[in-house]
């Protein structure tokens, strides 16, 4: 007997092929999904729109079948099998040609060949001695290429471990695949967070890659070296304590850092832990979890015109990609499908649900090898970024995207472009210097990590121009409320600005404050945000799209409106403190009032809230 829960994951999988299914040519290596292109080249694209959506087939073709599916099953199988030999045959038109140097081939061939190992009998045992040769040796086009210093190392131990275990090896390849996993193994940087090499990014990707395919490696060739292994599963075993807190009532995760149209990708490790019997964590809580999650993208308008998912976040929006990706990248999520490879007998589908941390209270949860603070408030979830970054290579990608100074669901955040140059203004400290280039947070080192605050140090500018504006932040919460104070000096003239939480709005008819101390903005009386000035030579502004004039840049809104204070161009030392809230009461909303101030210690009170007293070294005394 199938539990049902098991049968709603497994109705959510097949739902996902039947767009793809329709777009399946016979004698064809490719999908042909509508969407833009990446900046990699044809090939890999196209390659791309094979390998993922595969990955995604493999997870349901290993589940039960039941007589209704049969016939789909079999479409889905043989099309992928013989795409498979299409794709890697020389003499075809199809052919996806070798892998090479820094290719993203190598990492789609690696996710090709975990879907392979998933779903074997029905995508690789089926296929003759002759074309597995074929498959084996564009496979092998793999060996000896440069890849990308961070988590792409495990592709290479995937493709290598796939063609030792069937046959296919050569005598360099497990000193390579040991190489490599020890490679991977020294962005280990304790309690399971990984630093994705070159990014230095400590984000979803610890999610996404290190802990999916660290998992996936165990369960397919651990038995070689049950040592390493084992080392693996206990990794990932503290990291999910410290993943559950990243999951608001709603089910949804904060959006953070790259590749978030990847959506429920984020997934897989709870499922993997599970099966892998690495996870610490009530299995009804588990499940409750990933099926909320699951279910809230999937609740949402994330297909584009075809039925295929898109790139976006809670709908379709293209301006939220990297340059790497391309129209068929979303189905990266399919790795969130990994509770599927959970047997349907197993604990896991049918222990009584238990609630999310988010649902059980307002609490914070400090993760100190990720420089990350997660809290949860009213049932919303909100990273506070005291130490992530993206590495000064990645610039292009947007700092924005992890070094905001606070991620919260059900608010999100804006872009800005051109992304190496220009800074969104919502939940961040900015420098616009006369030149017009605008600086936010980036490189930046955590200093304390408490579950009342975080203190961080770090510098507003880049090396062109020798643009520096040195900062130090203290953020300290309290409900709904965030309070943070900037000490800065700038070695340029600019203008500094602080936003606050940017209100997404479905329409253009916001509710607006007057301009004064206390900026406040609602969509409707459901939900809203406030930004209120303590202290410092500032005045309000809007930064908004009421109106289509302007590009979108809301992740998760057509339009949006954020409150900001704006200081006059000026050189020198300087401070901001200010107050910034997202919520739903408008009695939590309202202005503090200080009651005392002296150098190392804050009173403030709230008609709703009550007294808030905050003491630290690095408090002034705020008129």
């Amino acid at each position: 007997m199938i539990p049902e829960s098991y049968r709603h994951w497994q109705n959510a999988a097949r739902k996902l092929l039947e767009p793809l299914a329709a777009l399946m040519q016979s004698g064809r290596a490719d999908l042909d999904i509508i969407g833009p292109a990446s900046d990699h080249d044809r090939q890999a694209d196209r390659l791309e729109s094979f390998a993922r959506p595969l990955l995604l087939a493999a997870h349901w073709l290993q589940t039960p079948s039941s007589p209704s599916d049969e016939a789909f099953r079999e479409k889905i199988a043989q099309w992928f099998r013989a795409g498979l030999v299409i794709g890697a045959d020389p003499a075809s038109e199809h052919y996806w040609g070798p892998d090479a140097n820094y290719h993203q081939h190598h990492v789609e061939i690696g996710l090709l060949t975990i879907a392979l190992q998933i779903a074997p009998e029905q995508l690789w045992d089926p296929l003759s001695k002759d074309e597995k040769d074929l498959v084996a040796r564009w496979l092998g086009t793999s060996r000896g290429n440069g890849i990308v210093n961070n988590n792409h190392y495990f592709m290479g131990v995937h493709i290598l471990e796939f063609l030792m275990q069937h046959g296919y090896g050569r005598p360099t390849d497990r000193p390579i695949v040991d190489e490599f996993l020890t490679r991977l193994e020294l962005m280990h940087r304790g309690g399971g967070w990984f630093e994705d090499g070159i990014n230095q990014a400590y984000d979803h990707y610890n999610a996404y890659a290190f802990h999916f395919y660290g998992l996936m490696w165990a369960r397919l060739y651990g038995e070689g070296n049950p040592e390493r292994a084992k080392r693996w599963r206990e990794w990932a075993r503290p990291f999910v304590v410290d993943y559950q807190h990243f999951f608001a009532a709603s089910g949804e995760h904060p959006a953070f850092g790259r590749s978030i149209s990847y959506r429920f990708n984020c997934l897989n490790v709870f499922g993997m832990t599970v099966a892998e019997d690495c996870c610490d964590l009530d299995y009804g809580l588990v499940r409750r979890l990933c099926t909320r999650n699951l279910d809230f993208f999937l609740s949402k308008p994330i297909q584009q015109q075809q039925g295929c998912l898109s790139l976006g976040w809670t709908d379709e929006f293209e301006s939220l990609m990297e340059t790497y990706s391309c129209a068929s990248s979303p189905y990266w999520a399919a790795k969130g499908f990994a509770p599927l490879l959970i047997p349907p007998d197993h604990p896991f589908w049918s222990a009584p649900e238990q609630s999310l941390p988010s649902e059980t209270g307002d609490h914070a949860h400090v993760i100190k090898p990720a420089g990350l603070v997660v809290r949860s408030v009213g049932g919303a979830v909100e990273i506070v970024n005291a130490g992530s970054q993206i590495s000064n290579s990645q610039l292009r990608y947007g700092a924005w995207k992890w070094s905001k100074t606070a991620y919260r669901t059900g608010v999100s955040f804006t872009l800005a472009f051109p992304n190496e140059t220009n800074w969104s203004l919502d939940s961040a400290l900015t420098a616009e210097l006369d030149d017009g280039r605008v600086f936010g947070r980036h490189s930046t080192v955590a200093v304390e990590m408490e579950t009342d605050h975080v203190y961080y140090s770090y510098s507003l500018g880049f090396k062109i121009g020798q643009a520096n504006t040195g900062v130090e932040t203290g953020v300290w919460w309290n409900a709904g409320w965030v309070f943070q104070i900037h000490d800065y000096d700038a070695r340029q003239p600019v203008v500094m600005r602080c936003g606050g939480y940017a209100l997404p709005l479905a329409d253009s008819d916001p509710l607006l404050s007057d301009p004064g101390t206390y900026l406040s903005a609602w969509n409707g009386s459901d939900s809203g945000t406030a930004l209120q000035l303590l202290a410092g030579n500032a005045h309000p502004q809007w930064d908004n799209r009421l109106d289509d004039t302007t590009s979108r840049s809301h992740i998760a809104a057509p339009y949006h409106a954020t409150a900001v204070f704006e200081t006059p161009r000026h050189q020198g030392r300087g401070m901001l403190a200010l107050l910034a809230w997202a919520g739903t009461s408008h009695a939590e909303s309202a202005a503090w009032a200080i009651q005392s101030s002296v150098a190392g210690k804050l009173i403030l009170v709230h008609p709703k809230l009550g007294e808030w007293r905050i003491e630290h070294w690095s408090l002034p005394a705020l008129g």
